[in-house]
């Protein structure tokens, strides 16, 4: 008896050796596995011709890139694979900085602003009137409320408009 609880023993011990190396061997090859998916070829930067104006900013140019690994410019344009621009992140002399999103034919249809007045995003129709302000804007001036108080915009307005630009609703 005491042979066959020996045996017995021994092979627990080689199932259990035989579950841990199959573990092990799982573990290596999705560590494998996970490591060759995740090499990748590092994509080359698309580098503009020097001088290259970014659209809307007058003088806008792209300079190289630093020597600190990061990619640094005026202006950044977003082409689609048939060349054309449907976003430019751009700067301007004032200090402004606009990120415009561009539809399938050219026209603007929404950007985020940050400008002297303030922080703001803007939505277009197609026909590229503005149709909604979220943020500071000078397109609707201040007025006098029916209480008599005079009125500013402020920079949490919220300002819609309808398709001939007349404004529609606002808060505050």
């Amino acid at each position: 008896m005491d042979e066959i609880r020996e045996l017995t023993r021994r092979i627990d011990l080689l199932e259990t050796q035989n579950r841990r190396m199959k573990k092990a061997a799982a573990v290596i090859l999705i560590v494998a596995a996970a490591t060759l998916m995740m090499a990748q070829i590092p994509q080359q930067p698309i580098r503009l011709p020097p001088n290259t104006p970014a659209r809307g900013v007058e003088g806008a140019q792209t300079p190289p890139a630093s020597d600190e690994g990061r990619l640094r410019a005026q202006a950044f344009v977003l082409v689609d694979d048939k060349g054309k621009e449907r976003a430019s992140l751009v700067t301007d002399g004032s200090g402004s900085v606009f990120l415009v999103m561009f539809d399938k034919d050219g026209r603007p249809r929404a950007d985020m602003q940050v400008t002297n007045y303030g922080p703001s995003i803007n939505f277009y129709d197609p026909n590229a009137k503005t149709r909604l302000v979220m943020g500071s804007t000078t397109m609707v001036a201040s007025h006098v409320s029916n209480e008599g108080i005079l009125e500013k915009n402020t920079p949490s307005s919220i300002v819609m408009f309808d398709a001939a630009g007349k404004l529609l609703w606002r808060t505050p």
